[in-house]
C-alpha cells in the first residue's frame, strides 16, 4: 500500500524512511542505491531492428511481396523493382510512427538529469540526481528543478511551478504542514514532485520516491501500456487481409478450372498469376502515403506539424476534442482586465488616455508599480505572471516614477500579502498587496467592496492599500495598520483570438469540445463561457464520486482533474466509439496524448508532450486544430476517391481473366497485356488523384466515421468491373484486334478518372484536377506510339478504330454519372418524405 507522505508529520516521515535531518550516511546511501536502483525512469525499449522487422507483419505488404515475385517470374524486372521500393517505403512509414513512441521514454528521462544538493552525514554535497535515494535530505532554491518526489521539512516563501505535471496555471505556494489523506495531488502543498520547477523561496525536503516510483515515473508506465492505433491502418489492414484471402482463393480456382478445361499448365499458371497481380492494387500504399504527405505539407502551412502520416487521415474522423485551458484556449499569460476602487469599476479595455485622468485609478496602479519585483526591458518582461501584468498596466498608464526601495516583506503563503517601503519625490510610502481577506484587517475603516463578486467570475483578485509616512526606519507592526484602502485589481488569462469562432465551427462540423484542466472550477467555467463551450463544470473530486462514465453524459468542463483522470476520460470516450483528439503541453498530459487517436501537443510545451503527440501546434492555437481537421477530412475523402478508382479498375482487369476461364472462351488479351495495363494506368492515371485540390465546405459535413470502402464503392467496383469486361470483349469481337481491347480497357479507366467523386457530378465539379488531364493525355500518346509500333504484339489501329474505341470506353463515364444522378434523386425523395 502506498504511503501517504503528505498526511504525516515530519517526524513520522523521517522515522519511516529511517532518515535524519543531517542526511544519510554514505554507506547507507550506497546500500539504498543498490536496493532502489538509479533515480531514472526505465522504460521498455525496443531495438531499431525489432521495430523495423515488425512492419512486415502487415498483410498488405505480404501481398505486395507476392506481387514482386510474380513480376520477377514474368520477367517484369522494372515493375518488380518499383513494387520493392513501395514495400520498403511503406515499412519505413510504419517504422517511424512506432519509433516515436520509444522516443517518449527517452524524453521522459531528460527530466531527471539535473544535479541535486544533498545532505550526506551533515555535509552539503552536489551530486548527480541519478544517485538520489529515498531518505536523502535535499536542498532546493529558486530556479532549481525538483530531482525526485519529496516531502517538505522546512521552507520559506516557497513557490513551485507544477504546470508541467498538473496543468495548474500559476506557481503553487508550498510549506511543511501536513494535509488530509484524501487530498488530491493538486492540493498537496507539503509535497514537491520530480520535474517541477522552484520559482521562489527555498526548502529542505526528504526524498520519498525516485525513478519509476515518482509521479512522473507512474506517467511513464501508463504511457508504456498504451497501444498506438490508427483508424486508417486498421482499415487498410482489414482490407488487405480480406483481399489476400480472396486473391489466393480465386487464383487457385482459376488454376484448377483451367487445368480441368484442358488448357496448357504453364499458360494457366501465368494467367492465374496475372489475375492475382491485376487484382492487387500495388500502388495503393504509394498513393496513400503521397496523399498523406501532401496533407502533412498543407497542415504545416497552417501551423500544424504532423509527425505521423496516418494521423492526417484520422483527423478527419475526430468527433471529440478534449482541450486543456491554459495556453490553448487562453494566451497563458495574466492580464489585468478590471480595477475596482471605492469610486468606480474600470474595465481596462477602455482608452488608456481617458483612464489617466482618474486619480483613484492612478493611485492603485501606482501601488502595483511600487509593490512589484517584475522587470520589463526592451519589450520583454520577466518575473511572476501577476506582477508582470501589474507592471504592464502601469506602463500603459504612463507611470514611470523613480523610486527607492527601502525595505520589503516578501510574499508568503501563510501571510498572503507582500509589503514594501519606498521613497519617491521625498515622500515615504508603505504599500501592501495581497488577499482581500487579509488586507481588510489592515485597513483604516470598512471595505464596502465584495471581492467574491469578481472571484466568482473566474478572476484572480488582489487587494491594494498604502499610507504615507513622515519617515521610515524599518518595518514594525504599526506600519501595517490603519492603511488607506485603494481597491482591487482583477486578473484573467485572456482567451485567444478566434477561439470562439473555431469552437462554433466545431459544433457545425459535429465535433464535441470538452475542457479538461487542472485549474480552479470558477476560472474554468468562466473561460468555457467566454469561448462558447456549453455545459456544466465538475471537479476531479466530484468526478471520483459519480464516475467518469456518468459525468460524460452531463458535463463538458472538467476542472481540478488529475493526469490519471484525464487519461481515463480519453479511454472511456474511445471505448464508447468516439475518435478523440487531446491537447496538452506538459509531462502530465503525455499519457492522454498517446492514448488518444490524435495527440495534439503545444509548440511551447514540454519535449515529452511533443514526442507523445501525433501533431504539434506551432502557434499553440485551438483554431489550428480546427484547420487541421479540415485538411484531415479532405485527405479522407481523397483516399476514398483513390480506392474508388483503383479497385474497380483492378477488378475490371482481373474479371477478364476470370470470365475466360469460367466460360471457357478465349481471352481478348494476353497476360502480358494485363500486366501492362496494370502498370501504365496505375502510374499515369491513379497517381493523378493525389493532386486533387481541397474540397470546399468540409467543416459543414459530419465527421468521417464510415469505412474507406463503403457500400457505394463496393457497388461501383462491381459495375465498373463489368463495364471493363464488356468493353474488352465487345471491341475484341467487333474490331478483331487485341490492341482494341487493351486500349478500350485503358480508356475506360481514363474516362472514369474524370469523375472520381462518390457523389459530386462531373458537370458540377468540372476539370478541377489538371494533373488528371495531363495523365490522360500522356497515356494516350504512349498507347498511340506502342500500338502503331506494334510493341507487345499490339496490332496497329486506324483512326476510325481509335475513335470507336475511345467512344465505346466513354460508357463508363456516363454510367457513373447516371448512378450519381439516381442516388441524388433518391436522397432528395427520402429527405422530403
Amino acid at each position: 500500500m502506498e504511503t501517504k507522505w503528505w498526511a504525516l508529520e515530519n517526524e513520522e516521515v523521517l522515522k519511516i524512511l529511517q532518515s535524519d535531518p543531517k542526511g544519510l550516511k554514505e554507506d547507507e546511501r550506497r546500500k539504498r542505491l543498490e536496493n532502489f536502483g538509479p533515480n531514472e525512469i526505465k522504460g521498455k525499449e525496443k531495438t531499431f531492428i525489432e521495430v523495423f522487422i515488425k512492419q512486415f507483419k502487415n498483410p498488405l505488404l505480404i501481398i505486395l511481396v507476392i506481387s514482386i515475385f510474380a513480376f520477377m517470374f514474368l520477367n517484369f524486372t522494372a515493375e518488380a523493382v518499383v513494387v520493392f521500393i513501395i514495400v520498403i517505403l511503406s515499412a519505413l512509414v510504419g517504422f517511424f510512427q512506432e519509433w516515436k513512441s520509444e522516443n517518449v521514454m527517452r524524453e521522459l528521462k531528460k527530466f531527471l538529469i539535473p544535479k541535486a544538493i544533498v545532505y550526506v552525514d551533515g555535509k552539503v554535497l552536489e551530486i548527480d540526481s541519478r544517485l538520489l535515494v529515498p531518505g536523502d535530505i535535499i536542498l532546493l532554491e529558486a530556479g532549481m528543478k525538483v530531482p525526485a518526489d519529496a516531502r517538505i521539512l522546512e521552507s520559506k516563501e516557497l513557490s513551485v511551478d507544477e504546470s508541467i505535471l498538473t496543468g495548474e496555471s500559476f506557481p503553487v505556494s508550498k510549506n511543511s504542514k501536513k494535509v488530509k489523506e484524501d487530498t488530491s495531488l493538486l492540493e498537496r502543498t507539503c509535497m514537491i514532485y520530480a520535474g517541477t520547477l522552484v520559482t521562489s523561496g527555498w526548502c529542505k525536503a526528504v526524498v520519498v520516491a525516485t525513478g519509476n516510483s515518482t509521479e512522473m515515473g507512474k506517467i511513464s508506465r501508463s504511457i508504456e501500456s498504451v497501444e498506438i492505433r490508427s483508424p486508417l491502418i486498421l482499415r487498410l489492414s482489414n482490407f488487405s487481409k480480406q483481399l489476400s484471402i480472396a486473391v489466393a482463393a480465386i487464383s487457385m480456382f482459376i488454376f484448377v478450372a483451367g487445368i480441368l478445361r484442358g488448357y496448357d499448365t504453364l499458360y494457366v499458371f501465368v494467367a492465374s498469376l496475372s489475375f492475382a497481380v491485376a487484382l492487387i492494387p500495388e500502388i495503393l500504399p504509394a498513393t496513400v502515403t503521397l496523399a498523406l504527405a501532401f496533407g502533412v505539407r498543407e497542415m504545416a502551412k497552417r501551423n500544424a506539424l504532423v509527425k505521423s502520416l496516418p494521423a492526417v487521415e484520422t483527423l478527419g474522423s475526430v468527433d471529440v476534442i478534449c482541450t486543456d485551458k491554459t495556453g490553448t484556449l487562453t494566451q497563458n499569460r495574466m492580464k489585468v482586465v478590471k480595477i475596482v476602487t471605492e469610486n468606480a469599476e474600470y474595465d481596462l479595455d477602455s482608452n488608456y488616455d481617458e483612464l489617466k485622468e482618474k486619480e483613484d485609478l492612478k493611485r492603485i496602479v501606482l501601488a502595483g508599480y511600487f509593490c512589484n519585483k517584475a522587470v520589463c526591458e526592451n519589450g520583454t518582461c520577466r518575473g511572476d505572471p501577476m506582477e508582470i501584468a501589474l507592471l504592464e498596466v502601469a506602463l500603459k498608464m504612463g507611470i514611470n516614477e523613480e523610486f527607492t526601495l527601502i525595505d520589503e516583506i516578501p510574499f508568503d503563503s501563510k501571510r498572503k500579502y507582500m509589503a514594501v517601503a519606498v521613497k519617491t519625490d521625498g515622500k515615504f510610502y508603505v504599500v501592501v498587496k495581497g488577499a482581500p481577506e487579509v488586507l481588510k484587517m489592515m485597513i483604516n475603516g470598512k471595505i464596502n467592496l465584495d471581492p467574491e463578486k469578481y472571484a466568482k467570475s473566474g478572476m484572480r483578485v488582489l487587494a491594494f492599500a498604502w499610507k504615507e509616512l513622515e519617515n521610515f526606519k524599518g518595518f514594525n507592526i504599526f506600519d501595517l495598520k490603519n492603511l488607506d484602502f485603494l481597491g482591487y485589481q482583477c486578473f484573467i488569462d485572456p482567451p485567444r483570438e478566434n477561439v470562439k469562432e473555431s469552437i462554433t465551427k466545431c459544433k457545425e462540423a459535429g465535433i464535441e469540445v470538452l475542457m479538461i484542466t487542472g485549474d480552479h472550477p470558477a476560472t474554468a467555467s468562466t473561460v468555457a463561457r467566454w469561448v462558447g463551450i456549453e455545459g456544466e463544470t465538475i471537479t476531479g473530486l466530484e468526478l471520483e464520486k459519480i464516475g467518469i462514465e456518468n459525468a460524460l453524459k452531463d458535463y463538458r468542463v472538467f476542472a481540478r482533474t488529475t493526469p490519471e483522470q484525464k487519461l481515463e476520460i480519453v479511454k472511456i470516450l474511445r471505448e464508447n466509439g468516439k475518435i478523440v483528439a487531446v491537447t496538452g503541453d506538459g509531462v502530465n498530459d503525455a499519457p492522454a496524448l498517446k492514448q488518444a487517436d490524435i495527440g495534439v501537443a503545444m509548440g511551447s510545451g514540454s519535449e515529452v508532450a511533443k514526442e507523445a503527440g501525433d501533431m504539434v501546434l506551432l502557434d499553440d492555437s485551438f483554431s489550428t486544430i480546427v484547420n487541421a481537421i479540415e485538411v484531415g477530412r479532405d485527405v479522407f475523402r481523397k483516399l476514398q476517391r483513390i480506392v474508388a478508382w483503383l479497385l474497380p479498375t483492378n477488378g475490371g482487369q482481373s474479371s477478364i481473366v476470370l470470365a475466360a476461364f469460367l466460360l471457357g472462351i478465349s481471352m481478348p488479351m494476353t497476360p502480358i497485356h494485363i500486366l501492362w495495363i496494370n502498370t501504365i494506368t496505375s502510374g499515369l492515371l491513379g497517381m493523378m488523384l493525389v493532386f486533387e485540390k481541397m474540397e470546399e465546405g468540409l467543416l459543414k459535413l459530419k465527421p468521417t466515421r464510415e469505412e474507406i470502402i463503403n457500400k457505394r464503392i463496393v457497388a461501383r467496383i462491381a459495375y465498373v468491373s463489368a463495364i471493363c469486361l464488356v468493353v474488352a470483349y465487345y471491341l475484341y469481337t467487333d474490331i478483331g484486334k487485341m490492341s482494341a481491347a487493351v486500349n478500350g480497357v485503358i480508356f475506360v479507366q481514363a474516362w472514369y478518372l474524370l469523375t472520381p467523386y462518390l457523389e459530386k457530378s462531373f458537370f458540377k465539379v468540372g476539370f478541377r484536377n489538371k494533373f488528371a488531364l495531363l495523365g490522360i493525355f500522356a497515356t494516350f500518346i504512349i498507347q498511340l506510339v506502342l500500338t502503331t509500333a506494334g510493341v507487345m504484339n499490339l496490332e496497329p489501329m486506324s483512326a476510325y478504330e481509335w475513335i470507336k474505341t475511345i467512344l465505346i470506353a466513354s460508357l463508363c463515364f456516363f454510367a457513373v454519372e447516371a448512378e450519381k444522378l439516381a442516388a441524388s434523386i433518391v436522397e432528395r425523395t427520402i429527405r422530403k418524405s
